[in-house]
């Protein structure tokens, strides 16, 4: 009985956090009303889980802080410089006002398959989706789910090589690799991107038949490039910065100088490095241009704007330590890696529900795959190399689903960059990357259970 109580206030806790957050309620707020009711119902020192929560926002603030530092000022560098404006002038001269989503979409999408960390890839793409949804005055209530089909769904897990966390994990443990069952997620990818391209094409329409267009006045001041015309660079300069950042990022990324590995130093020094080389890039392209009191101007706008973000996202990544440490968490992972059943659909269950809770896809593969019992259960079923490559395609693609629920720190960080909230967007961003997500998931192990492992 006194699991199920727990459990129950995990559940109620992370239901009353995500209805605060959506209702606007201060994230830090949010938060410490949440974990009253799981200090309540897991019968905890209120000061032991306060401690967890703290020290979860401090470790998690100092982990991600350059990565969002920089980010942020590369994204309004791009902005103030013009390059995202001549670059949306690019496409849509070329494919038209029809192209926002695609263009958007594929561009983030490139970026996470480059390399680039998910969870800072809004910062980079805002200022290219917001000038594209101006131009083609698309309602930018959409931005972050347009943003979110290229940022967190087949980019992130299904296309076979990503280099991203949720599809390195499984092969750490597995022994598979990085391209397992190219087939899977091939199909995995075009049943997102697909269904995800066509229902916000769907939006966008009934969207322009209630009247809705591009509302400036939902940016806030500043914070887009106002040039046009003859002062935005050529689009070769434009697209240098992006170009940049993905093809640092991968030879720092990859390569070893004289046995000094920069990703050993810091797991985000890579990505950080090549964005500074890239914000370089634009403050020499904004002062050749004569515009080097915006760039200086950009440079301390940038330097500050970060810290909301990952503020919020640092708190909800505080109350996923707190739930991690009640009996009632312990509980839960002794129940779901009890699960006995088809070995695909007990690892896509296991991942999603661990996920969930945790608001972490990374975090849900981690304790799924870090139990001995729950791996043995699914390895002894699943002999063959093929299938422990399709095994280990659904943990990725599945780790994804209900990871992004209201409380989840990337949700939090992508409508914060995007200056929208849960109320205006979240129901866009829930189709794309709970909906679809789980929908190419129970596809893929359907088709693995079915013999197709490839």
């Amino acid at each position: 009985m006194s699991n199920i109580i727990g459990i129950s206030g995990l559940i109620i806790g992370l239901g009353v956090l995500s209805v605060l957050i959506y209702k606007r309620v201060p994230a830090i707020l949010a938060a410490l009303c949440a974990t009253v009711i799981v200090v309540i119902f897991n019968v905890m020192d209120p000061w032991v889980a306060l401690t967890y929560l703290f020290n979860g926002i401090g470790s998690t603030f100092g982990t991600y802080f350059p990565i969002f530092f920089f980010a942020t000022i590369y994204g309004k560098l791009m902005s103030d410089t013009g390059c995202a404006n001549a670059i949306a002038d690019f496409f849509l001269k070329i494919f038209g006002a029809e192209s926002v989503i695609l263009v958007i979409s594929v561009t983030t999408a490139l970026l996470v398959y480059g390399g680039v960390t998910a969870m800072v890839v809004a910062f980079t793409v805002f200022p290219l989706g917001v000038s594209l949804c101006r131009k083609a005055n698309i309602s930018k209530t959409l931005l972050p789910a347009i943003i979110q089909l290229g940022q967190a769904t087949f980019a992130l897990t299904a296309l076979p090589g990503t280099p991203q966390l949720n599809n390195i994990i499984p092969a750490a443990y597995l022994g598979t690799t990085s391209t397992a069952a190219p087939v899977l997620g091939i199909i995995a990818s075009l049943i997102m991107f697909g269904l995800g391209y066509f229902y916000l094409k769907h939006e966008v329409k009934k969207s322009r038949e209630r009247g809705e267009g591009f509302d400036e006045s939902t940016l806030r001041k500043g914070s887009v490039s106002e040039l046009t015309g003859d002062d935005l660079p050529k689009p070769v300069f434009a697209f240098l910065p992006i170009i940049i950042l993905i093809s640092v990022y991968m030879v720092l990324e990859r390569v070893s100088f004289g046995g000094y590995v920069l990703k050993e130093v810091n797991a985000y020094a890579p990505v950080c490095t090549a964005m500074i080389i890239a914000i370089i890039y634009l403050a020499i392209l904004g002062i050749v241009n004569q515009r080097k009191d915006t760039i200086i101007e950009s440079i301390k706008n940038g330097s500050s704007e970060w810290i909301g973000p990952l503020l919020n996202f640092a708190i909800v990544v505080g109350f996923g330590r707190v739930i991690s440490n009640t009996d009632g968490y312990a509980s839960l992972v002794n129940s779901v890696t009890s699960l006995n059943m088809n070995p695909y659909l007990s690892a896509a269950l296991s991942v999603t529900l661990l996920a969930g809770v945790t608001g972490s896809a990374s975090g849900g593969i981690n304790i799924a795959l870090s139990s001995e019992k729950l791996v043995s259960s699914w390895t002894s079923q699943l002999a063959t190399p093929a299938q422990l490559g399709a095994l280990h395609r659904i943990i990725s693609v599945s780790s994804c689903g209900l990871d992004s629920l209201p409380h989840c720190g990337g949700i939090l960080a992508t409508l914060d960059v995007c200056q929208e909230s849960h109320a205006t967007s979240y129901k866009y961003i829930f189709m794309i990357t709970v909906v679809f997500t789980l929908t190419a998931a129970a596809a893929i192990v359907l088709l693995a259970s079915l013999g197709l492992t490839m």
